[in-house]
Order: structure tokens, then sequence, then C-alpha cells
């Protein structure tokens, strides 16, 4: 069972803790890029390396 765990600091000083399972179709994946599309470039560039 994997579980994806995300802490969000606010600016008023609370941290706020999200835990997300994930299901059996799903996998997480973490991808340092500046928008959405740059990041779904860099997954199927790295997808077409796997495959």
């Amino acid at each position: 069972m994997q579980f994806l765990v995300r802490k969000t600091h606010h600016t008023t000083g609370e941290t706020f803790t999200d835990v997300i399972k994930s299901r059996d179709n799903e996998t997480f994946t973490v991808v340092e890029a500046e928008s959405k599309e740059e990041a779904i470039k860099i997954m199927e560039v790295k997808y077409n390396e796997n495959n």
C-alpha cells in the first residue's frame, strides 16, 4: 500500500498534513518543473525512455 504525504506550511505558521492513499491503478511521481505543462512533458520523456 502506498500513501502520498503532503505538508503545507501556511503564512500563519501552521503546518497542514494531508495523507492520500493511492489506488491500485495509480502511482505518484514528483518532478521539478515551472508549470503543469512542463511537468507533463518531463513525465512523457521519462515514460518514453523507459519503454
